[in-house]
C-alpha cells in the first residue's frame, strides 16, 4: 500500500471519534498525528473581487449576432397513443388543442418568446409577431 494513504489504525481512530460524539474528529491532536511529511494543510487565498469601472468596455451585442438558435412555431399540441400513431397514414387529420386562426406560440431554444399569426408568403409559411411575451408571461406559455 502506498504511503500516501491512511493506515487502518488511523481510519479506525477517526471512526471511533465520530461515533463517540466528537464534533470535529480532526482536532489539533489528531491533525498532528495525521500530518506527517505527506500531509500539508494551507489556507487558500482568493484575490479580492473588484466592481467593474463605469467607463470600462463591455462586450457589444454584435458579438452574439452569429450564435445559432432554434426557432419553433408551435401551432398546437395533441396527445396520441402509440396505437393511434401507428394507424396514421397519408391524409390522416390530427386534432390540435388550438382553434383555427388562433395565434401560434413562437419559441426560441424551447423558451416561449412571442405569440404570432401564421401567414403565407410566396407559397411559404411565415409568422407575423402579434405580441412579445414578458419574462414572467413566458412561463405561462409552457402549458
Amino acid at each position: 500500500m502506498s504511503s500516501s494513504f491512511m493506515s487502518q489504525e488511523e481510519i479506525e481512530k477517526l471512526i471511533s471519534k465520530l461515533h463517540s460524539g466528537s464534533k470535529d474528529p480532526l482536532t489539533e491532536n489528531n491533525r498532528e498525528k495525521l500530518s506527517g511529511s505527506e500531509y500539508e494543510v494551507q489556507e487558500v487565498k482568493f484575490p479580492e473581487l473588484t466592481p467593474r469601472e463605469p467607463g470600462e468596455k463591455q462586450r457589444s451585442s454584435a458579438y452574439f449576432k452569429d450564435i445559432p438558435v432554434t426557432l419553433t412555431l408551435e401551432l398546437g399540441k395533441a396527445t396520441l397513443t402509440v396505437r393511434e400513431i401507428l394507424q396514421l397514414q397519408k391524409g390522416s387529420v390530427i386534432k390540435l388543442d388550438r382553434l383555427a386562426g388562433e395565434n401560434a406560440l413562437l419559441r426560441v431554444n424551447e423558451k416561449p418568446l412571442a405569440w404570432g399569426e401564421v401567414v403565407v408568403i410566396n407559397e411559404n409559411f411565415g409568422c407575423r409577431i402579434a405580441e412579445i411575451l414578458a419574462e414572467d408571461d413566458s412561463e405561462a406559455g409552457e402549458e
